[in-house]
């Protein structure tokens, strides 16, 4: 199945103490960009955040937002340091004293002093924190993938639907092609005729010459080549999976010869079918930028 290059997914639970939250969307792009937000404390498990994502995933630009908090018990614990506090507490009143500064060193003063408390992290196992956090993130990407899927059914549909029409005029062009050179060369060997009133030509001669203009003019070597990319495009969405890249050269192509059998006909009939298929080309390529 093909798919979008847009999602969203997130999933948060709570495990063994832990308030894991894991969320992840993305948007188009030309490669695969990647980028993770994760609390410090978490920055080791970066790389397997990155490799689990790209594991799932093969083209967009990603945003990726892991956070994991300990309500049932943090892992910092917080000790006085009574070393400074006794210090500090002797320096105010000695200045009380000494000074005659009036006053009570109060408990927010003391609170207010980073240096009164000893902060110390206890360092987590980074393997039993991915344990936790790795089941979280795969129930993330398993919603962020369904909506890239249920995105690329549609956006599958529409190009489908653009395509089928564009064949459609591939078939009106075909039906009119023989008319248009056949009126086409018509029209040259009469306005020669005109151009050569009076003079003797050499019938044969003329006859050759307007062959070889019904010959350049010829466009069925182009619509074959249209039913063939055409054939390519329904083959390539049946096979889903990072089909953008191949989609967007082969509308390349598509167009390419459509704009060749509007510059070699000058039948008003295909002239108006030529610009209706660059329409619907237009639509499948605007379709395409967003499949991965």
């Amino acid at each position: 199945m093909a798919l979008s290059m847009t999602g969203y997914g997130r999933c948060r639970e709570l495990c063994e103490g832990k308030d894991i939250c894991f969320e992840i969307k993305s948007v188009n792009s030309r490669y695969l960009d990647i980028n993770i937000k994760i609390g410090r404390l978490y920055t080791p498990l970066e790389e397997r955040v990155k490799q689990l994502v790209s594991s799932r995933i093969s083209r967009g630009k990603v945003d990726v937002y892991l956070s994991v908090n300990n309500p049932e018990g943090d892992t910092t614990t917080l000790s006085l340091n009574k070393d400074y506090l006794e210090a500090y507490l002797d320096v105010m009143n000695r200045v009380s004293r000494e000074y005659d500064v009036k006053g009570e060193v109060t408990l927010s003063m003391v609170s207010s002093k980073s240096e009164v408390f000893n902060v110390t992290r206890v360092d987590e196992d980074m393997e039993q924190a991915w344990s936790l956090i790795k089941p979280v993130a795969e129930k993330a990407l398993d919603a962020f993938c369904a909506m890239r899927a249920a995105e690329g059914e549609k956006l599958v549909a529409d190009i489908k639907e653009h395509a089928a029409m564009t064949a459609e005029l591939r078939a009106k062009i075909q039906a009119r092609a023989p008319l248009a050179v056949a009126a086409a060369k018509e029209k040259m060997l009469s306005r020669i005729k005109e151009l050569l009133e009076g003079v003797n030509p050499d019938e044969g001669r003329l006859l050759t010459e307007c062959a070889i203009f019904a010959d350049k003019a010829d466009i069925n070597e182009e619509l074959a080549r249209l039913g063939s990319h055409f054939s390519q495009l329904q083959t390539i969405l049946a096979g889903g999976g990072a089909v953008g890249r191949k989609l967007d050269f082969l509308v390349q192509e598509i167009n390419r010869e459509v704009n060749t059998i509007g510059s070699k006909s000058q039948d008003v009939e295909i002239a108006r079918c030529v610009i209706d298929a660059k329409s619907e080309i237009e639509k499948i390529r605007e379709q395409i930028q967003n499949l991965e």
